[in-house]
C-alpha cells in the first residue's frame, strides 16, 4: 500500500526506542517510582499482543530503513519469567531483531543456581543486556546483595558490557552512604540531583519531603522535545501509548489501532486536546491554567521542577474525571496522595 502521509510537514520525529510494558505489577512500591507500580497492580499482557506492537513497531521503523531498539519492561517483568521467554521465542519465531535490553530490580535474584540458569537462557535467546537498579528507594525493598550477585554472574555470562546498573554510583558506594546518611536523607539528596524522573510517585512524595519554586518558574517552558521530538515510547499493558517517560499522556492506544496509524496521525495533524496541545505550546504552566477553570490549586511548598508540576496538574484533572481521552490508565494516578484535597 502506498504512503500517503503529506511529506511537507514533520510534526513527530520517528520512533526509535520503544518500552513494552508487560505490567504494573512490582514486588516493590518504590517512593520514587514514575509508574506508581506496586504488589496490588495483576494485569499483565499477553504474549502474542506484546509480539504484535513488536512487530508493528519494527515495521513502523523499516519505513525509515532501521530497526525498532525494544526493551520490555514493567512494573517487574521477572514476575512472570516465563512470560518473557514465551515472548522471546515467539519474537524469534517472528524473526524480529533482538531485544535491546531487560530491566529488573533484582528482586529475584536471591539463589546464584537460578541467576547463572536464567542468564544462559536469556543469553541463548540473543538478550545482550540487562538492567537492573541501585538507589535509595528499590533498596528499600530489594537487598543490596541481590544486585550483586546478579552483576556479578552477569559479567560472567553476558560480559562486562551485558549489564548496567541505575545508578553505579550508588552500587559502588552503597556501604559508604549507607553508613553515612539515613535512607530518607538519601532520597532526598535523589529527589534533588535532578536525575530521578519526578512524575507519578516521585512527584507525590518529593512534594511531601522537600519545598520548590512557585509555578511560574517553569513558565514558557515547553514539552514539544519530550512530547514530540523523544524518539521513545512506552506501550503499556493496556495498550496506551506513552511518550517517551511521560507515563500517564496517551498518544493513543495500541490495541484500538494500528501504531503507525497512531504515529501518521500525529506526524500529520500535529497534537489534539487540552492536555497535548497546552503541553507542546506552552508546557505545564500552560496545563495549569487550564485545569485553574476546574479548581486547581498548585502546592504552596512549590514544586522542583516542570515534570513534577505537570503530574500534580494531571493528577488533579484525571480524578475529576476531566480529559481521560488523553489521561489514563488509573494505574497512574492514584487517589487522595497529595497534600491537598481534590
Amino acid at each position: 500500500m502506498a504512503d500517503n502521509r503529506q511529506t511537507n510537514q514533520q510534526n513527530l520525529t520517528p520512533w526509535k526506542f520503544a518500552g513494552l510494558m508487560l505490567t504494573y505489577w512490582c514486588n516493590a512500591e518504590c517512593d520514587f517510582c514514575y509508574e506508581c507500580c506496586s504488589p496490588e497492580k495483576t494485569f499483565w499482557a499477553e504474549v502474542q499482543q506484546v509480539v504484535n506492537w513488536w512487530q508493528q513497531l519494527e515495521t513502523l521503523a523499516n519505513r525509515n530503513n532501521r530497526h525498532i531498539k525494544i526493551h520490555l519492561t514493567g512494573g517487574e517483568p521477572f514476575g512472570r519469567w516465563q512470560l518473557i521467554i514465551d515472548i522471546l521465542k515467539r519474537a524469534k519465531q517472528n524473526a524480529l531483531p533482538p531485544v535491546q535490553k531487560i530491566e529488573t530490580n533484582a528482586f529475584w535474584a536471591t539463589d546464584e543456581k537460578i541467576v547463572r540458569e536464567r542468564l544462559e537462557t536469556l543469553k541463548s535467546l540473543n538478550v545482550n543486556l540487562i538492567v537492573t537498579d541501585a538507589d535509595a528507594f528499590h533498596q528499600e525493598y530489594v537487598p543490596i546483595e541481590n544486585v550483586r550477585l546478579l552483576v556479578r554472574c552477569a559479567k560472567e555470562i553476558l560480559g562486562d558490557e551485558g549489564i548496567r546498573v541505575r545508578w553505579w554510583d550508588f552500587y559502588n558506594d552503597y556501604d559508604e552512604l549507607t553508613a553515612q546518611h539515613n535512607i530518607e536523607e538519601l532520597k532526598i539528596q535523589a529527589l534533588l540531583s535532578g536525575r530521578e524522573r519526578l512524575n507519578g510517585r516521585a512527584a507525590i512524595v518529593a512534594a511531601k519531603m522537600i519545598r520548590g519554586k512557585e509555578p511560574q518558574t517553569f513558565a514558557n517552558q515547553s514539552c514539544e522535545k519530550a512530547i514530540l521530538k523523544s524518539k521513545h515510547i512506552h506501550i503499556d499493558p493496556f495498550g496506551y501509548i506513552f511518550p517517551g517517560i511521560c507515563c500517564g499522556i496517551i498518544l493513543g492506544n495500541a490495541i484500538s489501532e494500528n501504531i503507525a496509524e497512531t504515529y501518521d496521525w500525529i506526524d500529520r495533524n500535529g497534537v489534539t486536546g487540552p492536555i497535548l496541545s497546552n503541553l507542546v505550546r506552552f508546557g505545564p504552566v500552560g496545563l495549569m491554567n487550564f485545569a485553574k477553570q476546574y479548581g486547581f490549586v498548585p502546592l504552596e511548598s512549590g514544586y522542583i521542577s516542570k515534570c513534577q508540576l505537570c503530574y500534580h496538574v494531571r493528577h488533579f484533572l484525571y480524578n475529576k474525571g476531566l480529559c481521560r481521552k488523553w489521561l489514563g490508565p488509573v494505574e497512574c494516578y492514584p487517589k487522595n496522595k497529595f497534600s491537598i484535597s481534590y
